[in-house]
């Protein structure tokens, strides 16, 4: 087998548009690999429109999809070397789970009969539903109906598949297990995916690269700690990082870094995305989970150092393997930390006050008129 660097990968997707007028989709897929694009904001259709462009339904505005390195833009559906699977592509009711898997070998027209009854076995064995082939679609669970349809795709032997919100009938046991499927083959054959979705766990678990598409432009395209540690957008930040949100006028920025005077006078610091400059109002973003928490026995006055936020606790919840804290900010503002189950519940009883802080690299100042966007 070559290597991803001595071949074209899989799928390339150079200034793809999708959805006009927006500005081309541009990623690649890598052999082994798969990429999530996690699906943000109002547009509930740009998954679904560039799933039906790539498979050919329906046609782009521009760009191009390489697949394998060649350049399948306008090639009729079933010729582009990459396989559909979700909610748009269920098996034929009418099939049986082994018809179904044998009918796009039959329709090429390019395989033996003995060959298309081999790969359907072994296809159905690699999925574990080789004791189901006799069983029509409506007597298997959702999770079956999604493993035949991973079956129908692979046994065409596609150089890609692209998923669109694959899991939405499964509940998370059996997401959970089809995700250790799809890890199984990507090790096994080399499977290459492209992940739609709308759900961050499902990006997160299944994604060695994620991108975040906001009503199809994409934001950030990035491996899942650069996103949480690094956002380039605040969107990224609030949505993929889950960040809680605090409004800050800057007093410097220098090099990567600013120091910000929040509403209720404390200094704080952050990371500077680009653009942001001395003056500007920011939205400094911290993901809850990054967040200190001190409980001070008394507290007379403004905490005396820098870089700390004095709060009270509004409530507390034990979720299992982390405590959901809520505080209400001097100025009203709420703000939220995940803490490990260090506290008892004793402890954390609601009206007492807290100071909050971060390290510098654990937060990024945005500039509120979106100059970094």
């Amino acid at each position: 087998m070559h290597t991803a660097h001595s071949s074209p990968p899989p799928l390339a997707l150079h200034n793809l548009a999708f959805l006009p007028p927006l500005p081309g989709l541009s990623l690649r897929v890598e052999k082994g690999q798969c990429v999530a694009l996690l699906g943000i904001g109002t547009e509930h259709e740009d998954l679904s429109r560039l799933t039906d462009v790539l498979a050919g339904h329906t046609p782009s505005y521009g760009g191009q999809i390489l697949v394998g390195g060649e350049d399948v833009t306008h090639r009729p559906t079933g010729l582009r070397g990459l396989a559909t699977i979700g909610a748009h592509a269920p098996l034929f009711p009418h099939l049986t789970l082994a018809d179904n898997i044998l009918f796009p070998l039959r329709a090429s027209g390019q395989v033996s009969a003995a060959e298309s009854e081999r790969r359907t076995t072994e296809t159905l064995s690699l999925v574990g539903l080789d004791g189901r082939r006799a069983l029509k679609p409506a007597s298997l669970t959702p999770e079956q109906n999604l493993r035949g349809q991973l079956a129908r795709a692979l046994v065409m032997r596609p150089e890609v598949l692209v998923l669109n919100r694959p899991f939405s009938a499964l509940d998370h046991t059996a997401t959970m297990r089809v995700m250790a499927l799809l890890e199984k083959l990507q090790r096994a054959i080399g499977l290459s995916t492209l992940l739609l979705t709308r759900d961050r766990t499902e990006a997160l678990m299944a994604g060695d690269t994620i991108g975040i598409l906001e009503n199809g432009i994409l934001l950030q395209l990035a491996t899942p700690p650069d996103l949480l540690n690094r956002p380039a957008h605040e969107q990224v930040a609030i949505t993929f990082g889950e960040a809680n949100v605090l409004t800050g006028k800057v007093l410097y920025a220098e090099d990567d870094m600013a120091e910000l005077r929040l509403p209720t006078g404390e200094t704080v610091e952050a990371m500077a995305a680009p653009g942001l400059e001395e003056q500007d109002l920011a939205n400094i973003c911290i993901a809850p989970d990054r967040l200190s928490v001190m409980f001070p026995r008394q507290l007379s006055g403004p905490p005396e150092e820098n870089d700390m936020v004095l709060c009270t606790l509004v409530s507390a919840r034990h979720v299992g393997t982390a405590i959901h804290m809520r505080f209400r900010m001097q100025d009203g503002g709420e703000i939220i930390a995940h803490r490990p189950p260090v506290h008892t519940m004793r402890d954390l009883e609601p009206g007492r006050v807290a100071l909050l802080a971060w390290q510098t690299a654990n937060a990024t100042a945005f500039p509120m008129d979106h100059k970094s966007g």
